[in-house]
Order: structure tokens, then sequence, then C-alpha cells
């Protein structure tokens, strides 16, 4: 189903499930930075996660929590045709991303958990899935805003470091003019 949600001063089209999922997060990039900055927040407005690039060789987006603890980070994995990023906490690495070649749809798949991020064919919708097709989550991007926004839905909240770590290598990688 979709629909409007209002939040705060913007509104976010999402696409959500029936049921209610277990956690909803709010992914803004921050105005007016050089580098890519963002700031996710739950539904009520509370801050959650600050998130910093950094300039390297291979570029990395730090995520920290709302007390300025690092959580992860991704790398990004030159010399491939195709964009590949390396996930880490706590210091390991734990999964990899690659971009897929298709036609119409943006796809990418994740070589350690075996997940598949699917969007559709404007760009602003992604649904991520395991190897069996289950929903891992679905992010969704708002349209005509000043700055990239998505609404995150993860049903179970173990996977809430790796799916912000999907949907910010996918902001990075089909919006590289934000």
């Amino acid at each position: 189903m979709l629909y409007w949600q209002a939040w705060r001063d913007s509104v976010v089209f999402a696409r959500v499930s029936k049921e209610k999922t277990a956690m909803r997060i709010i992914m803004r990039q921050r105005l007016l930075s050089i580098l890519d900055h963002y700031e996710i927040f739950d539904e009520a407005g509370q801050l959650l996660f600050k998130v910093n690039g950094k300039v390297a060789i291979a570029p990395e987006l730090r995520i920290q929590n709302a007390e300025g603890e690092e959580l992860g980070y991704t790398k990004f994995e030159m010399f491939h045709l195709l964009p590949h990023y390396n996930f880490f906490a706590g210091g390991e690495k734990i999964d990899r991303m690659a971009k897929k070649v298709t036609l119409f749809r943006a796809r990418y798949e994740l070589e350690e958990s075996g997940w598949t991020v699917q969007g559709n064919f404007m760009d602003h919708e992604y649904q991520v899935t395991d190897a069996e097709g289950r929903e891992i989550a679905n992010i969704s991007k708002a349209y005509l805003k000043v700055r990239d926004t998505y609404a995150i839905d993860v049903p179970d909240e173990r996977n809430v470091l790796r799916v912000l770590m999907i949907a910010l290598i996918v902001d990075s990688v089909q919006h590289p003019e934000h």
C-alpha cells in the first residue's frame, strides 16, 4: 500500500506492508555539506545515528550512534567495473555489496548475507530480500526534496545497521549529484 506520511517538515512517500513494522527510521542528508553527511532519526524525531563521509583514496561513510561512538563504516572497493563496497562493524568485515548489470532497475547483491537489493524503475523504491525472498527492509526516497530523504522500514531491529549501510550506498551510487 502506498501512502503519504507527514513527518516533521517533510512529506515522505513510503511503501509499507499491511502489518506494523518493528522500526522505521528516517535518513536525511545534511544541507550544504561537501562530503556525504546524514542524520538518521526515528519516527518521533529522536536522533539515532550520524553519518560522516571521509575523503580517502577509497571513500568511506562512518556511522556513529547519537553519542558519537562509531558503530561501523562502509568502504569503496577500487578496481572494479561496477561499484563494490565492504561493510565493517566492530572492526570486522561483515559483508560486501556489489552492483549488478541490469537494464531498467537498480540491483545489488550482498555476498555474505545472501541479500538482494532491487530498485524500481525510477530508483526511488528499494526492497531488500534474503536468499529465500523474505522481506528484510523497504527503502523509499522522498520525491521533490531539496536534500535526499529516505524512509526505511526494518521489521527486525537486528538488521538496522546493515540496512542503513545499504541505504547509504544506494544513495551514493544512484544519486551522485547530491
